[in-house]
């Protein structure tokens, strides 16, 4: 009997005061697994874990009277009780979407009428600080994907075989022009101006852009700032370039936050450690902050403004022609982009503003540019959610650009060496894109929605009138198949730049279908299209197209197989014809392959591990056929074919990065390093000559170059 009640007394000590397992995982509505989801006990935060990349987690527990905190960015808080959980089976958590109740209106997110005709929805996680190729870069994070057609290893958005000139970046609803830095005379940065951590999602249109927005005529990426902060955090990182701060703070719980960020960047130690893989580079130094207000204001109003300043030099080498000589830029810019939101009872009014200016410096040879910069953007929206099934959005908008510029240029093209002949320009020009649109969605039962969209110019001053239309169709067959048929009519105006000081417009006619096939660890994405674009463009210093048609095909695929592997790859056929004084040749992304892949292992215990290829045909360029020595000049002029019929050898390249993340309570350090062209691949950019034009030299690409940092995270 004394055994009996001291076998009793310790089996009830256990199960008050032993440690109790709680094993289980978590995932969304749609069943997918959700990753670095905090999990952690009530009576005890400081003891919680985060879920791994499978969603799966493990908690220990003394009290059974204790409750279970499951939480996430977006999602329901869910709060279980331990009582009422089986220790022996495994618990699943399905966390719900944040629904935002205004009184007997329910706004279910601030995704766009358009969402779900986009070709990719991207995630800040997956798609830009696991993706090997982005470097935590959101529009970089783009080039993974086979409507990508970016070949200058820059930041510019290139989509499906057209120039970055013909697609549109917005953030909230407002156009960003030229959303990189760095840039020079040709506006080729090799990063954007966005940071990924103000980010809550990214929508990617490679064709068939959404007529709620206007200005574009190839593809769209809509980017959105968070509006829901989780927990104050503070980020410090310091890398081989740059140091930075990140700062997000709730200023009144549920109602309003504050993101400000700050950035230094400087070349000193990239430089000096490898200055002969960097021939053309001699410095860099960016200045940059941002600050990301937002507030609720009473139950149905909401206010966000994101508001950002960038000062960036450059100084280094480079050849036209046949001079090689220093190129030094300094470019200076500030834009705000504001958004206020009115929730009524049948759907959400919106105005949004933006405004933007930039100085930009460049001298080189006997070029001296400085150009100025000013938009002015106002929209004026309303979503009605009609029915259940059916929403209309529709508004007006009215974009003001003006640029000046104040240049010295070669009065020979041929000869830009200092001293040679030259000529001063000074030049203003504005143009105002005054609109209205009306765009619908309807979902007809639960496997076909239809949507259509109609905008159209209301001419300022001598403006040529447009008309834009559009229809799109998805049907999703079961949960793995969904075809996506979309077509329409577009227009958009060219950005002024040195070489083409005017604003042209430009329109196109496009088609696509995209198929998306879904299994459990595989996803494969194929797509075919087909575009006819018209209007005056230059594709060069010595050509401007007139039209430029292009075929594609492409394939998407991504599979996760053992626990923490995940392999990419895709390819695209692209056959493109490019009109110039009435005669075709082939386009400069007239490419039979173009082939993207990595393999990735991530696992939060160890680490983070990616390697990724990229191999392509050389773009095409016009052949020399000889030259003819000017008196005038003292330079040789050269005669070029009106072909564009040679090539640049193939083009390849591997990049490896490696990452490790370590959790301390509430803090966490995340380092990690990149070689870049592993294997200093000679990829050729552009074709030089010697003075005579007699030898044909090339200028290169990036040549192989490692990069480290690391970030240390504070959640509080």
């Amino acid at each position: 009997m004394r055994f009996y009640f001291l076998l009793l007394f310790f089996v009830s000590s256990y199960h008050c005061f032993s440690q109790s397992i709680v094993n289980g995982i978590v995932k969304d509505k749609e069943g997918e697994p959700v990753f670095a989801a905090n999990v952690y006990l009530k009576s005890s935060s400081k003891k919680g874990v985060t879920t791994d990349f499978d969603g799966k987690f493990s908690v220990e527990s003394a009290y059974l009277n204790d409750t279970l905190i499951v939480s996430f960015i977006g999602y329901k808080t869910n709060e279980i009780a331990l009582s009422d959980i089986d220790m022996s089976k495994k618990l699943v958590v399905i966390l719900k979407d944040i629904n935002l109740t205004l009184q007997e209106v329910i706004i279910t997110a601030q995704d766009p009428i358009s969402e779900k005709f986009s070709v990719v929805k991207m995630d800040v996680l997956k798609d830009m600080y696991l993706n090997p190729v982005s470097q935590g870069d959101p529009l970089k994070a783009i080039t993974i994907f086979p409507a990508s057609t970016t070949t200058d290893e820059s930041a510019n958005v290139s989509l499906r075989g057209s120039s970055p000139d013909r697609s549109r970046v917005l953030l909230n609803g407002v156009p960003v022009y030229n959303p990189v830095r760095a840039s020079n005379l040709n506006n080729q940065g090799f990063f954007s101006l966005f940071n990924a951590e103000i980010i809550d999602a990214q929508y990617v249109y490679a064709s068939n852009p959404p007529l709620t927005y206007g200005n574009t005529s190839a593809g769209l990426v809509e980017i959105q700032t968070i509006n829901d902060l989780e927990s104050n955090q503070l980020q410090l990182s310091a890398s081989l370039a740059t140091v930075g701060f990140f700062l997000s703070k709730k200023i009144k719980k549920d109602v309003s936050f504050v993101q400000l960020y700050g950035n230094y960047q400087f070349s000193d130690a990239f430089v000096g450690v490898q200055q002969e893989n960097l021939p053309d580079l001699k410095s860099f130094y960016t200045k940059d902050a941002g600050i990301n207000f937002y507030r609720k204001i009473g139950k149905r109003t909401t206010f966000n403004s994101f508001n950002y300043y960038i000062h960036d030099t450059f100084n280094g080498f480079d050849e036209a022609f046949t001079y090689r000589g220093n190129l030094s830029s300094e470019n200076e810019r500030m834009f705000t982009v504001n958004n206020l939101k009115y929730h009524t009872e049948s759907g959400i009014i919106s105005l949004n503003s933006g405004i933007n200016t930039s100085t930009q410096n460049t001298a080189f040879g006997t070029i001296n540019s400085e150009s100025k910069a000013s938009q002015i953007y106002t929209s004026l929206n309303f979503k009605w959610f009609v029915l259940e099934s059916t929403d209309i959005q529709f508004g007006i908008s009215h974009d003001v650009h003006r640029n000046k510029f104040n240049d010295s240029i070669p009065l020979y093209y041929y000869a830009q060496s200092p001293g040679s002949p030259n000529y001063c320009s000074d030049t203003s020009i504005s143009n105002h894109a005054l609109e209205a649109y009306i765009y619908t969605s309807w979902d007809v039962n639960e496997k076909f929605i239809f949507s259509s969209g109609m905008r159209s110019t209301i001419p300022v001053e001598d403006q040529e009138y447009y008309f834009s239309s559009q229809l799109g169709l998805k049907y999703q067959l079961n949960k793995k198949h969904s075809f996506l048929l979309s077509a329409g009519n577009y227009h958009n105006y060219s950005i002024p730049n040195f070489y083409s000081k005017k604003y042209n417009l430009l329109e196109s006619y496009q088609v696509a279908l995209d198929h998306t096939y879904k299994l459990k660890n595989t996803l494969v994405k194929t797509a075919s299209y087909f575009k006819n674009e018209t209007g005056e463009q230059s594709i060069s210093s010595s050509f401007k197209s007139d039209k430029l048609n292009t075929f594609g095909l492409e394939v998407f695929l991504e599979h996760h197989f053992y626990k923490h592997l995940k392999f990419t790859f895709s390819n695209s056929f692209i056959n493109q014809i490019i009109t110039i004084d009435n005669k075709n040749y082939r386009g400069q992304k007239d490419f039979n392959y173009l082939v993207k892949t990595a393999l990735q292992y991530n696992n939060p215990k160890w680490f983070s591990l990616a390697l990724s290829y990229l191999s392509r045909p050389g773009t095409y360029y016009n052949s020399l056929t000889g030259s003819v020595f000017d008196d005038q000049t003292g330079f040789y002029e050269p005669m070029f074919s009106d072909d564009l019929n040679l090539q640049y050898a193939n083009y390849n390249r591997f990049d490896l990065s490696l990452s490790k993340y370590i959790k301390m309570k509430k803090n966490a350090l995340v380092s990690f390093i990149s070689l870049n062209n592993i294997f200093n691949t000679e990829n050729k950019s552009e074709a030089l000559y010697n003075a005579d034009y007699s030898n044909k030299y090339f200028d290169f690409f990036q040549f192989r170059t490692v990069y480290f940092g690391a970030v240390w995270h504070l959640n509080y």
